[in-house]
């Protein structure tokens, strides 16, 4: 079952700010790091897990144990038990476990963020050529003020419009009828 792609992004978006309260842990040397950041990665795999993403999961998964062996007091790139300097290896490793999630969480954002934005971009064309055609005016778009008003407008468009319905085709095959309503909203909203 496809997901609320704009619920996505709130999602991405809140994993994003936990991040990065982590990644102020880190810079100051903060002995609550370590615990942080393991809350944090199980957080982001539980979320991975939800959504079906079994590569990002096993990324994720990858990291959490070479941090866990690191912690262990073994070297998982070299092969060998440390001698000294664990903690300043666990650190090195840390660091960068970190850059990895946030570049899976900045993948994971912009792919969502771009359907928004290029389903805006049609979307916004259609109202200036509904404008154009006369079919959509500054009294109707007053009247639609509210996402349910929205929902019966672009229904009713649909339904007497096959390039419309061929455009709501389109659009469905990214996301679901309320992130379209949401976006119309957005569009019309600069309208007024």
């Amino acid at each position: 079952m496809q997901e609320l792609v704009h619920h996505t992004i709130q999602k991405i978006q809140g994993l994003l700010e936990h991040f990065n309260k982590v990644q102020e842990l880190y810079l100051s040397k903060s002995f609550d790091f370590d615990a942080q950041f393991e809350e944090f990665l199980y957080e982001f795999l539980d979320y991975l897990k939800t959504k079906g993403n079994t590569t990002y999961e096993s990324e994720v998964l990858k990291v959490m144990n070479m941090i866990s062996t690191v912690k262990r007091g073994f070297n998982p790139v070299q092969m060998e038990k440390i001698a000294s300097g664990k903690r300043e290896l666990t650190w090195g490793f840390s660091f960068s476990a970190m850059e990895s999630v946030h570049k899976f969480l900045m993948e994971m954002y912009t792919k969502e963020q771009k359907k928004l934005d290029e389903a805006e971009e049609i979307l916004s064309g259609l109202i200036v050529s509904l404008y154009q055609n006369g079919i959509l005016n500054d009294e109707i778009v007053k009247s639609l003020a509210n996402v349910p008003k929205i929902e019966d407008f672009w229904n009713s468009l649909i339904k007497q419009n096959t390039q419309i319905a061929g455009i709501n085709k389109k659009l469905r095959l990214q996301m679901i009828s309320e992130d379209i309503y949401l976006l119309l909203e957005k569009v019309l909203l600069k309208l007024n």
